[in-house]
């Protein structure tokens, strides 16, 4: 990332965290914004790659992003999978695409302080394409899975990195199709499975 896009991003984040170091969550419309910001400047996370493989056939590919406090938190901890406290004002960010890579819907999770301590202060929001909030705040069936790698601050590393193994997957999206490619994942990295 050069060195101006760097800039850029440690500028919005330092906004981020004076405005969302409150009690409130944000305007889901603010957090919208910041993660077009992301998407716009490429901000892949550290660990992922474009188009990495999703685990669900309506979104079987996924692109990982992630603001420069997040990345910092990444960074300072030596991996994603050594991360115990992300820095407030975190933002990370899941793009997910079609079986033509055609963006299907946005996942987020930023990290306001005093948002809610149970659950590590993370915001929890999802959005169609263009932008509409699906949902928003203190999202149980979110948390309920992310509180799997309660360990790394509730978010999971990019796949073949870390896996959730197919019961445990079944149990989250009962009526979702499993990706094969996922399930070969599984197969050749056991040793990356949510335990």
């Amino acid at each position: 990332m050069n060195m101006i896009k760097l800039f850029i991003l440690f500028m919005t984040c330092s906004v981020s965290v004076v405005a969302w170091g409150g009690t409130a969550a944000p305007d889901p419309r603010v957090l919208w914004k910041e993660i077009q910001t992301l998407q716009k400047n490429h901000a892949i996370m550290s660990g992922s790659i474009p188009y990495q493989v999703g685990s669900r056939m309506a979104d079987p590919y996924t692109v990982d992003l992630a603001n420069a406090l997040a990345q910092s938190s990444i960074h300072s901890a030596g991996g994603i999978l050594k991360v115990t406290r992300y820095a407030d004002g975190s933002l990370v960010v899941k793009e997910n695409f079609n079986v033509n890579k055609q963006l299907v819907g946005i996942t987020a999770m930023l990290k306001a302080a005093n948002f809610d301590p149970t659950d590590r202060n993370w915001v929890m929001a999802s959005y169609n394409p263009a932008g509409k909030v699906l949902s928003f705040g203190k999202v149980g069936s979110c948390i309920a899975c992310h509180v799997l790698v309660r360990h790394q601050d509730l978010v999971f590393a990019p796949p073949p990195t870390q896996l959730l193994p197919i019961t445990t997957w079944k149990a989250f999206f009962p009526k979702q199709e499993i990706n094969p490619v996922y399930v070969a994942l599984i197969k050749h990295h056991p040793e990356a499975l949510v335990r």
